[in-house]
């Protein structure tokens, strides 16, 4: 990695209808951020379910860190961590079933050590 390059950090988001209520889990469950405006990455992977196109990520409080969403496709989304404050953040993830419109949610964490 050079001076100039940002990770990219990646989740991978995977919904399951087989429970009652259905399920997302992500992997990893969690990521750690130490560089300034790092991307964070969030793929759904399974077929028939596609990010929420009205808030696919919502905060649980008010941050400055995280300015950016991009939805990239209703598979892909991503952020920008300015990684400027340390702490863990809640947040969740809406993902909805495309032939139903059932909403379900996975609440990943993120934890910003800034340099």
């Amino acid at each position: 990695m050079t001076p100039t390059d940002k990770p990219v950090f990646s989740f991978s988001v995977t919904a399951s209808d087989v429970t009652d209520p259905p399920t997302a889990t992500c992997t990893p469950e969690s990521v750690t951020v130490d560089t300034s405006n790092a991307l964070i990455d969030f793929q759904l992977q399974t077929p028939g379910y596609v990010f929420d196109p009205e808030g696919p990520i919502t905060f649980n409080e008010a941050t400055t860190d995280f300015p950016d969403l991009w939805f990239i496709s209703p598979t892909q989304v991503t952020l920008r961590d300015r990684c400027t404050t340390a702490g863990d953040f809640a947040f969740t993830v809406h993902v909805i079933e495309s032939s139903s419109g059932r909403r379900i949610k996975v609440d990943p964490g993120i934890r910003n050590t800034p340099r």
